[in-house]
């Protein structure tokens, strides 16, 4: 059973002027477009093993590193908010072009990065770009499928395809490579020069892009429309739940690792926030053939058993709990984020899309940061086990709650 149905209607041809050269077209376009996704999504996670080597080359604490990993979000939730339907106006390659220029700046100032304030610097500046990113890129992925490919999934997959891969390569590299907090830098810039010839060869989607800058609105554009608020929350809240566990991973997971597992390989860590997105790539490739709702529902309810055994990894402790709790959270991250996402996708209507996603997005890094900012907080007041029951039992209220409004948004519809 294919999930084109659900699919917004893409938009029908386009008066942008595209660039010289050989144009990609059909399912090549809508794969290329998901693989520019996967690669500016990358930067967002591959710094995750390195955040160690940075506690103990600049000696602070784990809160401050828990900071220096929301302040990522922070920016993201800036760009999110200002312009959040900003290629909606200009296009989905230029939005594209400056996601990757944002990107490559924060990777150069990663690169000397030798004190605090750089390190917050370049984590804000790798923020601004990926809401830019992720709106463009999911919005244009949508329009080149044409109903010839189930997009909410390719989009969900090359995304945490992408954050998966991060912290992979990272982590072997700076286990077994020279220079760990150089070489991974530069091969994320590399692949950012690899994503923007990628999109400089897929055709426009919009069909009246802005060039005149004068001519752009920088009012905060994000929200929903009201005759679509009730079907939009149910998912907004999944995707708050789903990312706030894939934020605790990618955050913490290498600490844990180091401090409760005493296990101090980067590779290692790496590889435990790989197994989780890996998992999830999988999840959504093989479960393609389940109805968007069933598969939020499902993400959900396996979502609750993931934080138990999240919990009961760090009380063992535990090395195989933790990688079991990792793979269940990534199929629960992958029914979640994919259900939720097409869900939205298919009440957004073509000219707000990207505004409805980014709207959606900001759900996503308010889950995936601000709850690590608490366990941060919590396991310097108590202690570290306080501070993860404390995030599983909150998580899971959410994970309930989203449950209970769909229910209940649907039950009009059922008398009607």
């Amino acid at each position: 059973m294919a999930l084109a149905q659900t699919q917004v209607e893409a938009r029908k041809g386009s008066s942008a002027k595209t660039p010289a050269g050989p144009q990609l077209r059909g399912n090549a376009a809508s794969l290329a477009a998901a693989s520019v996704l996967m690669l500016t999504f990358m930067g967002a996670t591959l710094p995750t093993p390195l955040y160690v080597i940075y506690r103990d080359e600049l000696h602070f604490s784990q809160i401050t590193l828990t900071l220096i990993y929301a302040v990522y979000f922070g920016g993201a939730l800036a760009t999110a908010f200002f312009l959040g339907r900003l290629s909606d106006e200009t296009g989905r390659r230029v939005a594209i072009f400056a996601a990757v220029a944002l990107s490559m700046i924060a990777t150069v100032v990663f690169i000397f990065a030798d004190s605090l304030p750089m390190l917050f610097l370049a984590r804000l500046m790798s923020g601004l770009g990926i809401p830019l990113a992720a709106g463009a890129g999911t919005a244009w992925v949508a329009e080149l499928c044409e109903g010839r490919c189930a997009a909410a999934s390719l989009s969900a997959g090359a995304t945490l395809a992408g954050l998966g891969l991060g912290p992979l390569v990272a982590g072997i590299l700076a286990e077994y490579a020279p220079a760990p907090l150089i070489l991974p830098f530069l091969l994320l810039l590399l692949l950012g020069i690899v994503a923007a010839a990628i999109a400089w060869h897929l055709p426009e989607t919009v069909k009246r892009p802005v060039r005149a800058w004068s001519k752009l609105s920088l009012r905060p554009r994000v929200g929903v429309p009201r005759a679509i608020v009730p079907a939009f929350l149910a998912p907004a809240i999944t995707a708050f739940a789903t990312f706030s566990l894939l934020g605790f991973y990618s955050a913490l997971a290498p600490s844990l690792l180091q401090q409760v597992l005493h296990v101090e390989s980067h590779a290692i860590g790496g590889a435990v926030v790989f197994e989780l997105y890996a998992v999830a790539t999988l999840v959504l490739a093989l479960t393609q053939w389940v109805d968007a709702r069933a598969a939020m529902l499902w993400g959900l309810v396996l979502l609750i058993p993931a934080l138990a055994l999240l919990v009961l990894a760090n009380e063992a402790p535990s090395l195989p709990i933790l990688l079991t709790g990792a793979g269940l959270g990534g199929a629960a991250a992958a029914l979640g984020y994919r259900g939720s996402l097409q869900l939205v996708n298919s009440i957004a209507p073509d000219d707000r899309r990207a505004e409805i996603v980014s709207t959606y997005l900001i759900f996503c890094y308010a889950g995936v940061s601000l709850p690590v900012i608490g366990i941060g907080f919590l396991a310097a007041a108590e202690t570290p086990v306080i501070a993860d029951e404390s995030f599983a039992v909150v998580i899971a209220a959410f994970a309930l709650a989203a449950i209970f409004v769909d229910f209940r948004s649907r039950r009009p519809r059922a008398r009607t």
